[in-house]
């Protein structure tokens, strides 16, 4: 039987995405054995996992006094080596700064999980993003460490077609959805609260706006960035035409503790009589950002996981393309086409055309969400049967085919 399990991601606090993807694949777990184990969580936050979660959690210490350069370290291989089962989650496969433990994680798990594996430790990829992997090396890496794992599950038909285009021959290799999707929101009464420390109301409808700090960086787009001052002035002019138009107060909902101070100049550059408000996950939880999207009417955003909490509690959503992987989201939910905009077009005239063409269309838009996000908490949360599949020593092909 499994009793402790080595959670392997971006487990830090400061990202309400990743907050909510640990609590989703706790939850999954712990209701499909129908019991509560124990989960090692290598950490920089340690009172965070500790306060944050119903779950039986146990911060693993990762910083340099503990023997670590984040998950590269003594802690880390010592919570492997001790528990029954290593999972890894969230986008953490990607080649991007390769060789610095500080920021990517796959090296890392390149160099402890192989001798993992030769000891008897079983592991797995739960509902993973893969890439982008650019790299021979990159490549390698990802190909080794899934061919490793007793399954992995990718959390988009992308992550999973990286695997296949690297001829990964494992055979335990299945897609499912983002563990985030099923994260449960807090109370409707606990969102009118900081709704109401915003000077905002569900009882209106609002315009929800999320952007992200690494702006154009991530995109891809060929040229040099547009840069925070610009990137700051084109979306405020943007939305000052959005608002005169549909004449809703703008909320701001930060997911990551960086993002704050881009979406306050954000803020700056909105003229007229416009009604804004700024809340965070540095004050509130993962819980509490979900039930606050879900009092709104629709959420522009850039994070991905600021997309999968809104749509998740059922508010429309659109999508700005900083990363592939927010428009492989919209893809699993069949709106990518009409609710996807890249940073080709990111001008004044084309951003608020895109906005307002999506505030027309939300209610369509919130029809398909009710249609198409039961179908990926099922998917989510159905990862859970292969943990289980182990704790009862199954084959995991066999639970592999049950998997919708």
């Amino acid at each position: 039987m499994i009793e402790r399990i080595t959670l392997l991601g971006s487990s830090s606090g400061r990202n309400a995405g990743d907050a909510a993807l640990i609590a989703g694949i706790m939850d999954a777990i712990d209701s499909e054995l129908g019991r509560k184990i124990r989960y090692e969580i290598p950490t920089i936050n340690p009172r965070y996992i500790l306060d944050e979660y119903d779950n039986h959690t146990v911060p693993i210490g990762m910083m340099p006094w503990h023997g670590a350069v984040r998950m590269l370290g003594i802690p880390t291989w010592r919570s492997i080596m001790r528990t029954d089962l290593t999972l890894l989650f969230d986008a953490i496969l990607f080649d991007r700064s390769l060789y610095n433990p500080a920021f990517n994680f796959m090296s890392s798990l390149y160099l402890m999980l192989p001798r993992a594996k030769k000891r008897g430790k079983r592991m797995g990829c739960f509902n993973v993003g893969t890439g982008p992997v650019s790299r021979d090396m990159g490549k390698r890496m990802l190909k080794e460490l899934a061919e490793l794992m007793d399954f992995t599950t990718a959390r988009d038909q992308a992550s999973y077609d990286i695997l296949m285009d690297l001829k990964v021959q494992n055979p335990n290799v299945a897609i499912a959805a983002d563990s985030a999707v099923s994260l449960r929101p807090s109370s409707d009464e606990r969102a009118r609260e900081i709704l109401k420390t915003v000077g905002m109301s569900p009882d209106e409808e609002i315009l929800c706006i999320n952007v992200n700090r690494y702006i154009d960086t991530w995109a891809g787009t060929g040229r040099d960035s547009i840069g925070k001052d610009t990137f700051a002035a084109i979306y405020g002019e943007a939305l000052s035409r959005v608002a005169a138009e549909i004449k809703v107060p703008i909320l701001f909902v930060a997911t990551q503790h960086h993002d704050v101070e881009v979406s306050s100049e954000v803020i700056k550059h909105i003229t007229g009589e416009v009604r804004t408000g700024l809340i965070s996950n540095e004050t509130i939880n993962h819980h509490d950002i979900k039930a606050v999207f879900g009092q709104t009417d629709l959420m522009f955003g850039m994070r991905l996981h600021a997309c999968i909490l809104a749509s998740s509690a059922m508010t429309p959503i659109l999508g700005l393309r900083y990363q592939p992987k927010v428009e492989y989201y919209l893809q699993s939910l069949g709106l990518a086409d009409t609710c996807c905009i890249t940073f080709d077009r990111f001008d004044v005239e084309s951003l608020a055309a895109f906005i307002l063409a999506g505030w027309g269309n939300r209610h369509q838009l919130k029809a398909v969400l009710q249609e198409k996000i039961p179908v990926l908490q099922h998917k989510a949360d159905s990862t859970a049967k292969l943990v289980a599949a182990i704790d009862r020593d199954e084959e995991i092909a066999a639970a592999i085919a049950t998997l919708p």
